[in-house]
Protein backbone atom coordinates (compact mmCIF):
# COMPACT_ATOMS: atom_id res chain seq x y z
CA UNK A 1 0.00 0.00 0.00
CA UNK A 2 1.17 3.52 -0.81
CA UNK A 3 2.59 5.71 1.96
CA UNK A 4 -0.45 8.00 2.30
CA UNK A 5 1.55 10.83 3.82
CA UNK A 6 2.40 11.51 0.17
CA UNK A 7 -1.26 12.47 -0.33
CA UNK A 8 -1.54 16.24 0.05
CA UNK A 9 -5.01 16.82 -1.38
CA UNK A 10 -8.13 14.63 -1.47
CA UNK A 11 -10.81 15.67 -3.98
CA UNK A 12 -14.33 14.20 -3.99
CA UNK A 13 -16.93 14.53 -6.75
CA UNK A 14 -20.23 12.72 -6.19
CA UNK A 15 -22.66 12.61 -9.13
CA UNK A 16 -26.28 11.43 -9.04
CA UNK A 17 -28.13 8.23 -9.81
CA UNK A 18 -26.33 5.83 -12.15
CA UNK A 19 -25.40 2.17 -11.62
CA UNK A 20 -22.05 0.52 -12.28
CA UNK A 21 -23.26 -1.62 -15.18
CA UNK A 22 -25.09 1.35 -16.69
CA UNK A 23 -22.01 3.58 -16.83
CA UNK A 24 -18.98 1.25 -16.65
CA UNK A 25 -20.34 -2.17 -17.59
CA UNK A 26 -18.98 -1.66 -21.12
CA UNK A 27 -15.39 -1.99 -19.84
CA UNK A 28 -15.71 -5.78 -20.07
CA UNK A 29 -18.15 -6.00 -22.97
CA UNK A 30 -17.38 -6.92 -26.58
CA UNK A 31 -15.67 -4.24 -28.66
CA UNK A 32 -15.42 -1.84 -25.69
CA UNK A 33 -13.60 -4.18 -23.30
CA UNK A 34 -10.36 -2.66 -22.02
CA UNK A 35 -8.58 -5.93 -21.24
CA UNK A 36 -8.85 -5.71 -17.47
CA UNK A 37 -10.59 -8.04 -15.00
CA UNK A 38 -13.36 -5.53 -14.25
CA UNK A 39 -16.70 -7.16 -13.36
CA UNK A 40 -18.96 -5.51 -15.90
CA UNK A 41 -21.21 -6.83 -18.65
CA UNK A 42 -20.10 -9.65 -20.94
CA UNK A 43 -21.13 -11.22 -24.22
CA UNK A 44 -23.74 -12.39 -24.86
CA UNK A 45 -26.11 -9.85 -23.40
CA UNK A 46 -28.90 -12.36 -23.85
CA UNK A 47 -27.64 -14.24 -20.82
CA UNK A 48 -29.81 -15.86 -18.13
CA UNK A 49 -27.86 -14.07 -15.38
CA UNK A 50 -28.95 -10.70 -16.80
CA UNK A 51 -32.57 -11.69 -17.45
CA UNK A 52 -35.37 -9.51 -16.12
CA UNK A 53 -38.84 -10.84 -16.80
CA UNK A 54 -42.07 -8.94 -16.45
CA UNK A 55 -45.61 -9.59 -17.67
CA UNK A 56 -44.40 -12.52 -19.75
CA UNK A 57 -41.65 -10.61 -21.57
CA UNK A 58 -37.87 -11.02 -21.30
CA UNK A 59 -35.56 -8.02 -20.93
CA UNK A 60 -31.77 -7.85 -21.23
CA UNK A 61 -29.15 -5.08 -21.15
CA UNK A 62 -28.74 -3.08 -24.35
CA UNK A 63 -26.45 -0.35 -25.67
CA UNK A 64 -27.93 3.04 -24.98
CA UNK A 65 -27.12 6.37 -26.63
CA UNK A 66 -26.83 9.33 -24.28
CA UNK A 67 -29.64 11.83 -24.32
CA UNK A 68 -32.41 13.35 -22.27
CA UNK A 69 -34.79 10.66 -21.02
CA UNK A 70 -38.55 10.94 -20.97
CA UNK A 71 -38.68 10.50 -17.20
CA UNK A 72 -36.78 9.71 -14.04
CA UNK A 73 -36.38 6.10 -12.89
CA UNK A 74 -37.64 4.71 -9.57
CA UNK A 75 -35.10 4.49 -6.76
CA UNK A 76 -36.86 4.93 -3.43
CA UNK A 77 -36.56 2.14 -0.89
CA UNK A 78 -39.69 0.19 -1.85
CA UNK A 79 -38.73 0.22 -5.54
CA UNK A 80 -35.18 -0.87 -4.73
CA UNK A 81 -36.61 -3.82 -2.81
CA UNK A 82 -38.47 -4.84 -5.98
CA UNK A 83 -35.35 -4.38 -8.12
CA UNK A 84 -33.16 -6.54 -5.85
CA UNK A 85 -35.82 -9.28 -5.53
CA UNK A 86 -34.63 -11.28 -2.54
CA UNK A 87 -35.36 -15.04 -2.82
CA UNK A 88 -35.93 -16.88 0.44
CA UNK A 89 -35.59 -20.15 -1.47
CA UNK A 90 -32.20 -19.35 -3.00
CA UNK A 91 -31.03 -17.11 -0.15
CA UNK A 92 -29.87 -14.60 -2.73
CA UNK A 93 -30.83 -11.39 -4.50
CA UNK A 94 -32.05 -12.27 -7.99
CA UNK A 95 -31.44 -8.74 -9.40
CA UNK A 96 -34.36 -9.14 -11.80
CA UNK A 97 -37.00 -6.63 -10.75
CA UNK A 98 -35.77 -3.50 -12.50
CA UNK A 99 -38.30 -3.55 -15.34
CA UNK A 100 -41.14 -4.38 -12.98
CA UNK A 101 -40.27 -1.45 -10.72
CA UNK A 102 -40.01 0.88 -13.70
CA UNK A 103 -43.35 -0.23 -15.12
CA UNK A 104 -45.02 0.39 -11.75
CA UNK A 105 -43.41 3.83 -11.60
CA UNK A 106 -43.92 5.20 -15.11
CA UNK A 107 -46.86 5.75 -17.41
CA UNK A 108 -44.67 5.27 -20.50
CA UNK A 109 -45.70 2.69 -23.06
CA UNK A 110 -43.85 -0.57 -22.42
CA UNK A 111 -40.93 -1.34 -24.74
CA UNK A 112 -38.44 -4.19 -24.97
CA UNK A 113 -35.68 -1.66 -24.33
CA UNK A 114 -36.79 0.16 -21.15
CA UNK A 115 -34.41 2.70 -19.65
CA UNK A 116 -33.34 0.63 -16.61
CA UNK A 117 -31.69 -2.00 -18.83
CA UNK A 118 -29.69 0.43 -20.98
CA UNK A 119 -25.94 0.95 -20.61
CA UNK A 120 -23.59 3.60 -21.94
CA UNK A 121 -20.68 3.02 -24.29
CA UNK A 122 -17.44 5.06 -24.48
CA UNK A 123 -18.79 7.46 -27.10
CA UNK A 124 -21.32 8.66 -24.52
CA UNK A 125 -19.31 8.25 -21.31
CA UNK A 126 -16.00 9.34 -22.83
CA UNK A 127 -14.44 10.98 -19.77
CA UNK A 128 -15.60 8.31 -17.33
CA UNK A 129 -14.43 5.47 -19.57
CA UNK A 130 -11.07 7.13 -20.22
CA UNK A 131 -10.31 7.80 -16.55
CA UNK A 132 -11.45 4.31 -15.52
CA UNK A 133 -8.97 2.78 -17.94
CA UNK A 134 -6.08 5.16 -17.25
CA UNK A 135 -6.40 5.11 -13.47
CA UNK A 136 -8.34 2.86 -11.04
CA UNK A 137 -11.90 1.60 -11.24
CA UNK A 138 -13.57 0.15 -8.14
CA UNK A 139 -16.02 -2.52 -9.24
CA UNK A 140 -17.30 -3.34 -5.75
CA UNK A 141 -18.09 0.14 -4.49
CA UNK A 142 -21.67 0.15 -3.21
CA UNK A 143 -24.06 2.84 -2.14
CA UNK A 144 -24.28 2.30 1.63
CA UNK A 145 -28.03 1.62 1.86
CA UNK A 146 -30.65 0.34 -0.64
CA UNK A 147 -32.50 3.63 -0.87
CA UNK A 148 -32.47 6.96 -2.69
CA UNK A 149 -30.37 10.13 -2.82
CA UNK A 150 -30.74 11.72 0.59
CA UNK A 151 -30.19 8.61 2.75
CA UNK A 152 -27.04 7.73 0.80
CA UNK A 153 -25.67 11.27 0.76
CA UNK A 154 -26.17 11.43 4.52
CA UNK A 155 -24.16 8.22 4.82
CA UNK A 156 -21.40 9.82 2.76
CA UNK A 157 -21.40 12.91 4.98
CA UNK A 158 -21.81 11.30 8.42
CA UNK A 159 -21.88 7.45 8.12
CA UNK A 160 -25.43 7.71 9.47
CA UNK A 161 -28.85 8.44 8.05
CA UNK A 162 -31.90 9.50 10.00
CA UNK A 163 -34.18 8.85 7.01
CA UNK A 164 -34.79 6.00 4.58
CA UNK A 165 -36.31 8.00 1.72
CA UNK A 166 -35.76 11.35 0.03
CA UNK A 167 -37.85 14.11 1.59
CA UNK A 168 -37.61 17.88 1.87
CA UNK A 169 -35.02 19.74 3.89
CA UNK A 170 -32.92 17.50 6.07
CA UNK A 171 -33.67 16.87 9.72
CA UNK A 172 -30.82 17.56 12.19
CA UNK A 173 -27.74 15.71 11.00
CA UNK A 174 -26.95 12.43 12.72
CA UNK A 175 -23.37 11.32 13.29
CA UNK A 176 -20.18 13.29 12.69
CA UNK A 177 -20.65 15.75 9.81
CA UNK A 178 -17.65 15.79 7.47
CA UNK A 179 -17.19 19.58 7.47
CA UNK A 180 -17.36 19.72 11.27
CA UNK A 181 -14.82 16.89 11.45
CA UNK A 182 -12.45 18.73 9.13
CA UNK A 183 -12.78 21.92 11.15
CA UNK A 184 -12.29 20.09 14.46
CA UNK A 185 -9.06 18.54 13.18
CA UNK A 186 -7.84 21.74 11.51
CA UNK A 187 -7.87 20.24 8.03
CA UNK A 188 -8.10 22.90 5.33
CA UNK A 189 -11.11 22.37 3.08
CA UNK A 190 -13.07 24.08 0.34
CA UNK A 191 -16.17 23.41 -1.74
CA UNK A 192 -16.19 24.30 -5.45
CA UNK A 193 -19.73 24.40 -6.78
CA UNK A 194 -21.44 24.75 -10.15
CA UNK A 195 -24.81 25.91 -8.81
CA UNK A 196 -26.62 25.92 -5.48
CA UNK A 197 -24.79 23.59 -3.15
CA UNK A 198 -26.41 20.46 -1.76
CA UNK A 199 -25.20 21.67 1.65
CA UNK A 200 -27.92 24.32 1.54
CA UNK A 201 -30.40 21.48 2.06
CA UNK A 202 -28.74 20.83 5.40
CA UNK A 203 -29.54 24.34 6.58
CA UNK A 204 -25.82 25.19 6.59
CA UNK A 205 -26.42 28.65 5.13
CA UNK A 206 -23.55 30.33 6.97
CA UNK A 207 -21.12 27.85 5.43
CA UNK A 208 -22.66 27.95 1.96
CA UNK A 209 -22.40 31.76 1.97
CA UNK A 210 -18.81 31.80 3.28
CA UNK A 211 -15.55 32.02 1.36
CA UNK A 212 -15.13 28.27 1.93
CA UNK A 213 -17.52 27.90 -1.03
CA UNK A 214 -16.18 29.04 -4.38
CA UNK A 215 -17.52 28.83 -7.96
CA UNK A 216 -16.17 25.92 -9.99
CA UNK A 217 -14.31 28.22 -12.40
CA UNK A 218 -11.99 29.22 -9.52
CA UNK A 219 -10.64 25.67 -9.20
CA UNK A 220 -8.10 25.79 -12.04
CA UNK A 221 -6.83 29.21 -10.93
CA UNK A 222 -6.37 28.08 -7.33
CA UNK A 223 -4.69 24.81 -8.27
CA UNK A 224 -2.26 26.62 -10.54
CA UNK A 225 -1.26 29.47 -8.26
CA UNK A 226 -2.43 29.26 -4.63
CA UNK A 227 0.26 28.82 -2.00
CA UNK A 228 0.71 25.49 -0.24
CA UNK A 229 0.02 27.19 3.09
CA UNK A 230 -3.58 28.02 2.16
CA UNK A 231 -4.47 25.50 -0.54
CA UNK A 232 -7.15 23.10 0.72
CA UNK A 233 -6.25 19.59 1.84
CA UNK A 234 -9.78 18.38 1.09
CA UNK A 235 -11.86 19.62 -1.85
CA UNK A 236 -15.52 18.77 -2.42
CA UNK A 237 -16.86 19.34 -5.94
CA UNK A 238 -20.57 20.13 -6.20
CA UNK A 239 -22.29 19.76 -9.59
CA UNK A 240 -25.27 21.84 -10.60
CA UNK A 241 -28.22 19.77 -9.45
CA UNK A 242 -31.06 19.18 -11.85
CA UNK A 243 -33.65 19.68 -9.12
CA UNK A 244 -32.29 23.08 -8.07
CA UNK A 245 -33.27 26.50 -9.44
CA UNK A 246 -31.28 27.45 -12.55
CA UNK A 247 -30.77 31.01 -13.71
CA UNK A 248 -28.95 32.37 -16.74
CA UNK A 249 -26.16 30.17 -18.11
CA UNK A 250 -26.29 27.66 -15.25
CA UNK A 251 -27.29 24.26 -16.64
CA UNK A 252 -27.56 21.05 -14.63
CA UNK A 253 -24.68 18.57 -14.84
CA UNK A 254 -25.30 16.17 -11.93
CA UNK A 255 -26.29 13.27 -14.26
CA UNK A 256 -29.60 12.72 -12.45
CA UNK A 257 -32.10 11.21 -14.91
CA UNK A 258 -33.84 12.34 -16.99
CA UNK A 259 -30.80 14.51 -17.72
CA UNK A 260 -28.23 13.37 -20.26
CA UNK A 261 -24.74 12.62 -18.91
CA UNK A 262 -22.89 14.74 -21.49
CA UNK A 263 -22.79 17.87 -19.28
CA UNK A 264 -21.57 15.72 -16.37
CA UNK A 265 -18.80 14.33 -18.56
CA UNK A 266 -17.84 17.92 -19.37
CA UNK A 267 -17.70 18.73 -15.65
CA UNK A 268 -15.57 15.65 -14.98
CA UNK A 269 -13.19 16.75 -17.73
CA UNK A 270 -13.06 20.31 -16.39
CA UNK A 271 -12.19 19.15 -12.87
CA UNK A 272 -9.54 16.69 -14.06
CA UNK A 273 -7.92 19.29 -16.30
CA UNK A 274 -7.96 21.84 -13.47
CA UNK A 275 -6.35 19.42 -11.01
CA UNK A 276 -3.59 18.52 -13.47
CA UNK A 277 -2.59 22.09 -14.38
CA UNK A 278 0.02 22.03 -11.62
CA UNK A 279 2.14 18.87 -12.03
CA UNK A 280 3.80 19.22 -8.63
CA UNK A 281 0.47 19.58 -6.85
CA UNK A 282 -1.07 16.77 -8.91
CA UNK A 283 1.66 14.39 -7.72
CA UNK A 284 0.08 14.45 -4.25
CA UNK A 285 -3.59 14.47 -5.28
CA UNK A 286 -6.21 11.72 -5.01
CA UNK A 287 -9.41 12.48 -6.96
CA UNK A 288 -12.39 10.25 -6.08
CA UNK A 289 -15.33 10.17 -8.52
CA UNK A 290 -18.44 8.32 -7.42
CA UNK A 291 -22.27 8.35 -7.48
CA UNK A 292 -24.70 8.61 -4.59
CA UNK A 293 -26.82 5.61 -5.66
CA UNK A 294 -27.85 3.56 -8.69
CA UNK A 295 -30.88 5.64 -9.65
CA UNK A 296 -33.03 2.69 -10.78
CA UNK A 297 -30.62 1.42 -13.47
CA UNK A 298 -29.84 -2.28 -13.73
CA UNK A 299 -26.76 -3.83 -12.18
CA UNK A 300 -26.01 -7.54 -12.10
CA UNK A 301 -23.90 -7.40 -8.92
CA UNK A 302 -25.89 -8.22 -5.75
CA UNK A 303 -25.53 -5.93 -2.73
CA UNK A 304 -23.40 -6.82 0.27
CA UNK A 305 -25.18 -8.41 3.25
CA UNK A 306 -24.16 -5.54 5.53
CA UNK A 307 -27.03 -4.29 7.71
CA UNK A 308 -27.56 -0.73 8.85
CA UNK A 309 -29.87 0.55 11.56
CA UNK A 310 -30.20 3.73 13.57
CA UNK A 311 -30.65 4.25 17.32
CA UNK A 312 -34.31 3.94 18.33
CA UNK A 313 -35.07 2.45 14.90
CA UNK A 314 -36.84 5.40 13.24
CA UNK A 315 -37.41 3.12 10.24
CA UNK A 316 -37.04 -0.64 9.59
CA UNK A 317 -33.37 -1.64 9.57
CA UNK A 318 -31.63 -2.10 6.24
CA UNK A 319 -30.39 -5.65 5.69
CA UNK A 320 -27.91 -4.91 2.91
CA UNK A 321 -26.00 -2.19 1.14
CA UNK A 322 -27.38 -0.55 -1.94
CA UNK A 323 -26.25 -1.44 -5.45
CA UNK A 324 -22.85 -0.94 -7.07
CA UNK A 325 -22.17 2.58 -8.30
CA UNK A 326 -19.53 3.78 -10.81
CA UNK A 327 -16.42 4.82 -8.89
CA UNK A 328 -12.92 5.76 -9.97
CA UNK A 329 -9.83 6.73 -8.01
CA UNK A 330 -7.90 9.11 -10.25
CA UNK A 331 -4.38 9.80 -9.04
CA UNK A 332 -0.74 9.50 -10.08
CA UNK A 333 -0.48 7.15 -7.08
CA UNK A 334 -2.43 4.40 -8.89
CA UNK A 335 -1.27 2.38 -11.86
CA UNK A 336 -3.08 2.55 -15.17
CA UNK A 337 -5.81 -0.08 -15.63
CA UNK A 338 -6.07 -0.81 -11.93
CA UNK A 339 -9.19 -2.75 -10.94
CA UNK A 340 -9.91 -2.81 -7.22
CA UNK A 341 -12.47 -5.46 -6.28
CA UNK A 342 -12.64 -5.42 -2.48
CA UNK A 343 -15.78 -4.03 -0.77
CA UNK A 344 -16.02 -0.24 -0.54
CA UNK A 345 -18.82 2.26 0.01
CA UNK A 346 -19.18 5.99 0.65
CA UNK A 347 -17.84 5.64 4.20
CA UNK A 348 -14.57 4.44 2.64
CA UNK A 349 -13.87 8.12 1.97
CA UNK A 350 -14.35 8.98 5.64
CA UNK A 351 -11.99 6.15 6.59
CA UNK A 352 -9.43 7.60 4.19
CA UNK A 353 -9.72 11.08 5.69
CA UNK A 354 -9.03 9.73 9.18
CA UNK A 355 -6.09 7.59 8.01
CA UNK A 356 -4.51 10.58 6.34
CA UNK A 357 -5.20 13.38 8.81
CA UNK A 358 -5.71 11.66 12.20
CA UNK A 359 -3.63 8.47 11.89
CA UNK A 360 -4.41 6.02 14.67
CA UNK A 361 -7.73 7.73 15.48
CA UNK A 362 -10.91 6.61 13.74
CA UNK A 363 -13.20 9.07 12.01
CA UNK A 364 -16.12 8.01 14.21
CA UNK A 365 -17.64 4.92 15.82
CA UNK A 366 -20.17 4.82 12.97
CA UNK A 367 -17.39 4.55 10.39
CA UNK A 368 -15.68 1.90 12.52
CA UNK A 369 -18.86 -0.21 12.39
CA UNK A 370 -18.69 -0.17 8.59
CA UNK A 371 -15.00 -0.98 8.70
CA UNK A 372 -15.65 -3.97 10.98
CA UNK A 373 -18.22 -5.15 8.43
CA UNK A 374 -15.36 -5.39 5.86
CA UNK A 375 -15.87 -2.06 4.16
CA UNK A 376 -12.35 -0.93 3.27
CA UNK A 377 -10.69 2.44 2.82
CA UNK A 378 -9.88 4.31 -0.38
CA UNK A 379 -6.24 4.10 0.72
CA UNK A 380 -6.27 0.41 -0.26
CA UNK A 381 -6.74 1.39 -3.91
CA UNK A 382 -3.48 3.35 -4.06
CA UNK A 383 -0.71 1.06 -5.33
CA UNK A 384 2.29 3.18 -6.36
CA UNK A 385 5.08 4.44 -4.13
CA UNK A 386 6.35 6.89 -6.74
CA UNK A 387 3.81 9.16 -8.46
CA UNK A 388 3.43 8.72 -12.20
CA UNK A 389 4.94 11.62 -14.11
CA UNK A 390 2.97 11.39 -17.36
CA UNK A 391 -0.53 12.88 -17.18
CA UNK A 392 -2.98 11.25 -19.62
CA UNK A 393 -5.13 13.71 -21.55
CA UNK A 394 -8.85 13.14 -21.94
CA UNK A 395 -9.73 13.13 -25.66
CA UNK A 396 -11.95 15.94 -26.87
CA UNK A 397 -15.46 14.61 -27.57
CA UNK A 398 -17.92 15.78 -30.12
CA UNK A 399 -20.62 18.32 -29.38
CA UNK A 400 -22.48 17.96 -26.11
CA UNK A 401 -26.02 19.18 -25.76
CA UNK A 402 -26.99 20.49 -22.34
CA UNK A 403 -30.69 20.81 -21.74
CA UNK A 404 -32.52 22.55 -18.93
CA UNK A 405 -35.65 20.52 -18.47
CA UNK A 406 -38.79 22.53 -18.00
CA UNK A 407 -41.10 21.43 -15.20
CA UNK A 408 -44.27 19.69 -16.26
CA UNK A 409 -47.17 22.08 -16.03
CA UNK A 410 -49.12 21.63 -12.78
CA UNK A 411 -46.98 18.65 -11.80
CA UNK A 412 -46.27 18.51 -8.06
CA UNK A 413 -42.61 19.08 -7.19
CA UNK A 414 -40.46 16.09 -6.38
CA UNK A 415 -39.11 15.97 -2.80
CA UNK A 416 -35.69 17.13 -4.00
CA UNK A 417 -37.18 19.99 -6.04
CA UNK A 418 -39.14 21.06 -2.98
CA UNK A 419 -36.06 20.82 -0.79
CA UNK A 420 -34.00 23.04 -3.10
CA UNK A 421 -36.89 25.52 -3.38
CA UNK A 422 -37.20 25.69 0.40
CA UNK A 423 -33.44 26.11 0.86
CA UNK A 424 -33.11 28.81 -1.80
CA UNK A 425 -36.08 30.78 -0.48
CA UNK A 426 -34.75 30.53 3.08
CA UNK A 427 -31.32 31.80 2.04
CA UNK A 428 -32.85 34.83 0.33
CA UNK A 429 -35.08 35.55 3.32
CA UNK A 430 -32.58 34.95 6.13
CA UNK A 431 -29.38 36.22 4.49
CA UNK A 432 -30.49 38.72 1.83
CA UNK A 433 -27.23 40.69 1.65
CA UNK A 434 -24.90 37.69 1.64
CA UNK A 435 -27.07 35.83 -0.85
CA UNK A 436 -27.23 38.84 -3.17
CA UNK A 437 -23.44 39.06 -3.12
CA UNK A 438 -22.71 35.37 -3.68
CA UNK A 439 -25.80 34.18 -5.57
CA UNK A 440 -27.35 37.27 -7.20
CA UNK A 441 -29.24 34.97 -9.54
CA UNK A 442 -31.11 33.55 -6.55
CA UNK A 443 -32.52 36.94 -5.64
CA UNK A 444 -33.71 37.30 -9.23
CA UNK A 445 -35.09 33.75 -9.13
CA UNK A 446 -37.06 34.43 -5.94
CA UNK A 447 -38.61 37.54 -7.48
CA UNK A 448 -39.45 36.02 -10.86
CA UNK A 449 -39.79 32.27 -10.38
CA UNK A 450 -42.98 30.47 -11.42
CA UNK A 451 -45.16 29.99 -8.37
CA UNK A 452 -46.01 26.34 -9.10
CA UNK A 453 -43.41 25.23 -6.56
CA UNK A 454 -43.98 27.18 -3.37
CA UNK A 455 -41.63 27.14 -0.41
CA UNK A 456 -42.94 25.01 2.41
CA UNK A 457 -44.44 27.36 5.01
CA UNK A 458 -42.33 27.79 8.13
CA UNK A 459 -44.19 26.48 11.19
Amino acid sequence: MTDITKVQTIVILMFENRSFDHLLGHLSYGPYANGTSVDGLQDPLINPKYLNTYAGDAYYPFEMTDGTLASDLPHERDFVTTQLDWSDLKKAYLMDGFVEAYDRFTTATRTLQPYPMGFMVPASAWATSFLATNYAVCDRWFSPVPASTQPNRLMALTARTGIDFTKGLFPPLPGTFILDWLNDHKVRWRVYHCGISFFALLGKFELVLSDKFQPIDRLAVDVASESAATFPQVILIEPSYGDAPHIGSDLPNDNHPPLAIGPGERLLTQVYEALTTNAQRWAGTVFIVTYDEHGGFYDHGPPLPIPHSEPNNPYPPFTSTGLRVPTMVVSPLVASRTVYSQPLDHTSMLQFLAERFTPGTAYSSDVTIRQQAWIGSVSKVLNLDTPRVAIPTIPTPGAVTATLLQPVTNAPPTPMQQAFTDAAAAMVEQYPTETAQMYPELVHWELTRPRGVQPTPTP
